[in-house]
């Protein structure tokens, strides 16, 4: 390891010091924090196939509107990854994670109430605003990991957007088991 020396001991760049601390309790903190975030924003993501078949039914939709209900979530996710790259570059980590959590949950619970098919599908797209933000979490957790692990770490977060997945389609097996199908 490289080091200067100075009066009052050795000065660390960033990098020399993540090699030297390696990965502890607070990477994993980190990790478990931005997975949790991950979880969410796959289960937002991925409900529409779930109650998609649910709204068709119940507001006499057409495929194309039943389809188009997942279309904005993924274009809010194209103006939301530009939107919040540029915003946690300039105001922070921090401030822009819970930006996109407050974003993702607002948005999430106001299309639980949503009155008709135009106001969810604004509110749907609010929400992939909010997703869009994903990225965020996996780079701000590899900004405290050594960089000759970051690649073996990025695939461990990401394996948290599969929880989520996983964790929905539990939830709707056992909603069908309980309650039967709903369309």
């Amino acid at each position: 390891m490289a080091h200067e020396e100075e009066e009052d001991g050795p000065v660390y760049t960033l990098e020399e010091a993540l090699t030297a601390v390696g990965i502890g309790k607070f990477q994993y903190m980190v990790m478990c924090y931005a997975g949790l975030g991950l979880i969410a924003e796959a289960v937002e993501t991925m409900i529409l196939s779930f109650i998609g078949p649910a709204l068709r039914s119940q507001w006499t939709l057409s495929s194309t509107q039943e389809s188009l209900m997942t279309t904005v979530v993924f274009a809010g996710m194209f103006i939301g990854a530009i939107f919040w790259g540029f915003i946690t570059d300039c105001y922070g980590r921090r401030k822009g994670l819970l930006s996109i959590a407050i974003v993702s949950a607002v948005c999430a619970a106001l299309s639980t109430f949503s009155p008709n098919y135009n106001w969810l599908l604004a509110v749907r797209m609010m929400v992939g605003v909010g997703v869009g933000g994903v990225p965020v979490y996996g780079s701000w957790f590899l900004e405290f990991v050594p960089s000759q692990n970051r690649g073996m770490w990025t695939i461990i977060c990401s394996g948290f957007w599969t929880i989520g997945t996983i964790i929905e389609a539990l939830l709707a097996l056992v909603h069908y088991i309980s309650f039967g199908v709903i369309f």
